[in-house]
């Protein structure tokens, strides 16, 4: 009978043992993992904290397997080594994952490791050990037992214990309160921290207060893998906020653009590719680190930008000590819950260095304008329009004079969110490198609010805020815009050949109306004038719906057109609209594509000589036509 119970006693002793032993190499693992990214905020703190526990768990795993007081005692004073790294531990990581790390902070973690220094001597020295804990006489005497000898506790024990109790609670109290503090989505989370956090100190407050009601076994370094796993996976890895989800649907990995998701102490929880390949590190490198240290130039952005609006800035980086310097485009924007409050916010990063060093170069090279023009110009609009369902195209550009400097008129037509289509044309103040410039910025602005699904007046709007941003020279410019939905190329057209027509949402910002031709020959202008782009903060651009059935054509245009002039009198609209309604006139309103295509041509064609023949003197001309199939 004794014999089978010593048996069940050791094979219990051997049980915990493993258990504690598999926690210990868990617990190494961790701390290991953690230490990979020590770089990131908090990282060393909790690689500490974890290093404490896997030694509290590796030396109780060898304590409860021993079976002389001799052995037990060892092993129990050796457990306080991980014990007392616990609290500076766990300190150093909420300072640094909260932002409070600075001189006053590192002072407070260095006068934790007083008492961890007196307690370990204390155990050390055989005079003041049993101050802390010491075995009963019977068991010393017996030699070897049955089970593995339980210490008790000493007189300055429980003083040692309620400090260590405090210092964790205090820093688990200040890392909830901060979370419960940003935003209500933070508090489910706070609630999951603070539960896997108590877990433990309750398991060992029991150990310490009514050890039978444990068995007489130590749970705590059986509880504390709840409490890492949520800090590591919860906090360091960052998922536990819910930041990435909500980031992921709108920023994709194959972006050119470089984007950083950042948390609301402004540490990055995501990268694109391009993003960690614009900074020179891995993605894995990048995670915890805050902006402001990948990017310096984006602190004074990260503390004017307020939520729910974009600010934009610049920047250049020598990544890893390199002498080629990059430069960047900036832009800082909000991340919202379903409530509104800003949990996060979105930093875009667009490589700009070939664009300013061509304008650096262009600068420098004045003399050779003309052949740089005729380099630039072909890059300003696009070599080919495309094919756009139930529409045809056709456009025009045409400097002023032979010899003249780089046009400042642009027209581009692209693919927009979803099935929608958008054209674009415009005239840009100035001419030669500074136009050009302005001319691509404006472009690719409008081309990339456009597939982000932005409505026309949006669109102006935004573009309107980039052209308006203070430099030396001045900017602004005349552009209408236009977004519509084609048929399916698989529709089939109606009986008369027709593809049903287009549906367009206009919006002009101090831009000429464009002019329709209908089926029977008449000419209407469309549109509602809007504000000049680039020379107010605030502009009005309303928005104008235009149907355009088969066989109908819209016609836009630059202010070179009707402006062109020949002594004191103009071209004017009128003469535009009577060459509008001229052209192609024996395909007036004729429905399907080939009709559509032979119309867009010839008014394109056109308009084009009419102003050559008419005018002695003239600005850049544009014509950008659309014919409704």
């Amino acid at each position: 009978m004794g014999g089978h119970r010593r048996g069940s006693i050791m094979s219990r002793g051997l049980v915990l043992g493993i258990g504690l032993a598999l926690g210990a190499v868990g617990y190494l693992g961790l701390a290991h993992y953690v230490w990979r990214y020590r770089a990131a905020a908090g990282g060393r703190g909790l690689a500490g904290f974890l290093l404490g526990v896997f030694l509290w768990s590796t030396c109780q795993a060898i304590e409860v397997s021993c079976r002389t007081v001799e052995a037990a005692e060892l092993w129990s004073g050796l457990k306080y080594v991980g014990i007392v790294m616990l609290a500076p531990g766990l300190w150093s990581f909420v300072t640094a994952y909260t932002g409070q790390s600075g001189a006053l902070q590192r002072r407070t973690l260095l006068l934790m490791t007083i008492e961890p220094v007196v307690v370990l001597t204390m155990l050390a020295l055989p005079q003041t050990r049993e101050l802390i804990h010491y075995y009963q006489p019977a068991d010393i005497d017996a030699g070897e037992l049955s089970r593995a000898p339980v210490p008790k506790s000493g007189s300055l024990f429980w003083i040692h214990a309620i400090y260590s109790y405090g210092l964790l609670l205090s820093g688990i109290g200040v890392l909830v309160a901060r979370l419960m503090r940003i935003s209500g989505p933070y508090r489910r989370q706070a609630r999951v921290i603070t539960v896997a956090c108590i877990l433990p100190f309750i398991g060992n407050v029991i150990y310490n207060t009514r050890p039978e009601l444990a068995g007489k076994v130590d749970t705590t370094p059986y509880l504390f893998p709840v409490t890492a796993i949520t800090l590591v996976w919860g906090f360091f890895r960052l998922r536990l906020l819910d930041l990435v989800p909500m980031a992921r649907g709108a920023v994709l990995d194959q972006m050119v653009d470089g984007v950083l998701v950042l948390d609301v102490y402004d540490r990055v929880v995501d990268a694109n590719p391009a993003g960690a390949a614009l900074l020179g590190l891995r993605k894995a490198d990048l995670v915890g680190r805050e902006a402001r240290d990948l990017v310096p130039q984006a602190a004074r952005l990260l503390e004017d930008h307020r939520p729910g609006c974009t600010e934009r800035g610049s920047a250049t980086l020598r990544l890893n000590g390199s002498a080629v310097a990059v430069d960047l485009e900036m832009s800082l924007s909000s991340l919202a819950d379903n409530s509104g409050e800003q949990t996060g916010r979105l930093l875009v990063l667009r490589d700009v260095t070939e664009s300013v060093a061509i304008q650096r170069r262009m600068r420098e090279l004045l003399d050779e304008q003309i052949q740089i023009a005729e380099t630039l110009q072909t890059s300003l609009r696009p070599g080919t329009l495309p094919t756009v369902p139930g529409v045809r195209l056709a456009a025009r550009s045409v400097p002023a004079g032979q010899n003249s400097l780089v046009s400042g008129d642009f027209y581009d037509v692209h693919q927009a969110a979803g099935d929608e289509w958008a054209f674009v044309l415009g005239d840009v103040s100035g001419k030669g490198v500074h136009a050009a410039v302005m001319t691509s910025m404006a472009r690719y602005t409008v081309r990339t609010l456009s597939a982000q699904g932005w409505s026309p007046r949006e669109v102006l709007e935004q573009l309107n805020d980039a052209l308006a941003q203070p430099t030396d020279d001045e900017r602004f410019c005349t552009v209408v815009y236009g977004r519509f939905t084609g048929p399916r190329e698989d529709e089939p057209p109606g009986p008369d050949g027709g593809h049903g027509g287009i549906r367009i949402v206009l919006a002009l910002g101090g831009h000429p109306q464009p002019l329709v031709r209908r089926r029977d020959g008449t000419v209407e202008p469309v549109g509602r004038p809007g504000t000049v782009l680039g020379l107010l903060s605030q502009v009005d651009v309303p928005e104008t719906v235009v149907d355009l059935g088969p066989g109908e054509v819209l016609l836009a245009f630059t202010d070179g057109v009707t402006e062109a002039r020949r002594g004191g009198e103009q071209f004017g609209e009128a003469r535009l609209s009577m060459v509008l309604a001229r052209a192609a006139s024996g395909l007036l309103g004729a429905p399907g594509l080939a009709a559509a295509e032979l119309v867009a041509e010839a008014v394109a064609e056109r308009v084009l000589d009419a102003v050559r023949n008419f005018a002695l003197e003239r600005d850049d001309i544009a014509v950008l036509v659309l014919a409704a199939a």
